[in-house]
C-alpha cells in the first residue's frame, strides 16, 4: 500500500512529461480563382488557398461583394465578405463543405467590410493532418476616421475559434481602440493554436495613423 502514492506521483510526472502536438508544414497547392464555379460564391475572391490533408483535396476563398445601396430611399449602404471552404469530389469538383460570413447594412456613413490582406493562413499546428485555416477581418460604419471592428476566425473541421475586438489607431498623441477579447472555447484547443492566434493578431489593424 505504501508503494501506491509513488506509483501515482511517477505516473504523473510521465504524463506531464508528454511531448506537445507537434506542427506539420501543410504544402500549398497552385490556385487559381477560376478552379472555384463563380455560381457557387458570392461576390469577388481576395485571396484563396488551395492543399491536400487527409480529407482531400481543399480550396478556401475570401471574396467581398463591394459596397451596394441597402435602401436608396434612406441612402443608406452596405457590404458583405464570405469565407468558403470547398473539398474536391470523386467527380472532380469541388464542393462546399463551410460558409462563413459578415455583412455591413444599412450605414449612412462610411462603409468598411474587409478582409486584412495576406490575413489568410493555411496550418497544422496539432499534427493530426487536418488543417487548420484561419484569417482575420474587419468592419465598421463612422462618419469619421477612428478604431473598427476586429475578428480573427481560425478553425479546424468544425471547431470554430475566434477573438474580437478593434483596431487600434493613432490619433495626434493619442492611442485609440486595440480592444481584445479571446473566445474561452480557445481554452479547450492546444495551446499552439492560441499561439499562433495571437501572433495572427498583432500582425494586422494595429498602430494606424488616422487623421
Amino acid at each position: 500500500m505504501k508503494f501506491y502514492p509513488l506509483i501515482i506521483t511517477l505516473i504523473y510526472i510521465l504524463l506531464s512529461c508528454a511531448p506537445a502536438p507537434k506542427e506539420v508544414p501543410v504544402p500549398l497547392l497552385e490556385f487559381k480563382p477560376g478552379m472555384i464555379d463563380k455560381k457557387l460564391y458570392k461576390g469577388k475572391i481576395k485571396d484563396g488557398k488551395h492543399w491536400k490533408d487527409s480529407r482531400g483535396e481543399n480550396i478556401v476563398i475570401l471574396t467581398q461583394t463591394g459596397v451596394y445601396w441597402s435602401n436608396v430611399y434612406d441612402a443608406t449602404r452596405g457590404a458583405k465578405i464570405f469565407a468558403y471552404h470547398f473539398i474536391k469530389a470523386a467527380d472532380n469538383s469541388f464542393k462546399e463543405i463551410g460558409k462563413i460570413s459578415e455583412v455591413v447594412e444599412e450605414c449612412a456613413f462610411e462603409v468598411k467590410c474587409d478582409f486584412f490582406y495576406n490575413s489568410l493562413s493555411i496550418t497544422d499546428l496539432d499534427g493530426d493532418g487536418i488543417a487548420e485555416v484561419g484569417f482575420i477581418l474587419y468592419k465598421g460604419c463612422k462618419s469619421e476616421p477612428g478604431p473598427e471592428e476586429k475578428k480573427l476566425v481560425f478553425y479546424e473541421g468544425k471547431d470554430l475559434y475566434t477573438i474580437k475586438g478593434t483596431t487600434s489607431v493613432i490619433k495626434g498623441a493619442e492611442k485609440l481602440g486595440g480592444e481584445k477579447v479571446v473566445e474561452k472555447k480557445f481554452g479547450e484547443a492546444p495551446d499552439a493554436f492560441l499561439e499562433f492566434a495571437n501572433k495572427q493578431w498583432n500582425k494586422f489593424g494595429v498602430s494606424m495613423a488616422v487623421k
